[in-house]
């Protein structure tokens, strides 16, 4: 299984590793597929994230996807990264992530979509401390959603 060098410098030289006090929002993940742990905070001001940090127990693909999600993610609205069908906020979330580290092996494809969960928990906790909105309510119902992404590399890998 070959990775790829943006993969392999975001494994080795992480971005954004670490906790934040008091964060707005905290979302914690346990991959199914392969027991990989992330936990993301984000400082949140006015619907704005202005800091997301990680914390990861996993493998390379797992800490390359946290780092690349928590620096594509600052200074964007929550509503801006939200807009859009379901498939396409998730579709694009994974994106924000593959198209910086390249090709994913089969095998690892389950990592972004986990490293996507962990921000949608995360926005879900921040949203849950205010009123119950339209967006907190959409936010629940995409999380169990993701799942089916994390099957993607299955197909791929029966095939060979």
């Amino acid at each position: 299984m070959e990775l790829s060098q943006k993969t392999i410098e975001h494994f080795r030289n992480p971005q954004n590793v670490g906790e934040i006090e008091d964060p707005e929002g905290t979302g914690s993940v346990l991959n199914p597929i392969c027991g990989d742990k992330t936990v993301i905070y984000m400082r949140i001001k006015e619907g704005v994230i202005e800091d997301a940090k990680f914390l990861s127990f996993g493998c390379a693909v797992t800490i390359a996807s946290a780092s690349v999600l928590t620096e594509k993610i600052k200074g964007k609205k929550i509503s801006q990264l939200l807009s859009g069908s379901d498939d396409e906020v998730i579709s694009r979330l994974i994106n924000l992530i593959e198209s910086e580290l390249g090709e994913i092996p089969p095998a690892k494809l389950h990592c972004p979509p986990a490293t996507v969960q962990v921000f949608l928990e995360a926005i879900s906790g921040y949203l849950e401390k205010g009123e119950e909105s339209p967006l907190s309510s959409r936010i629940k119902g995409l999380i169990p959603q993701v799942s089916d992404y994390y099957k993607r590399g299955e197909k791929t890998e029966e095939a060979t």
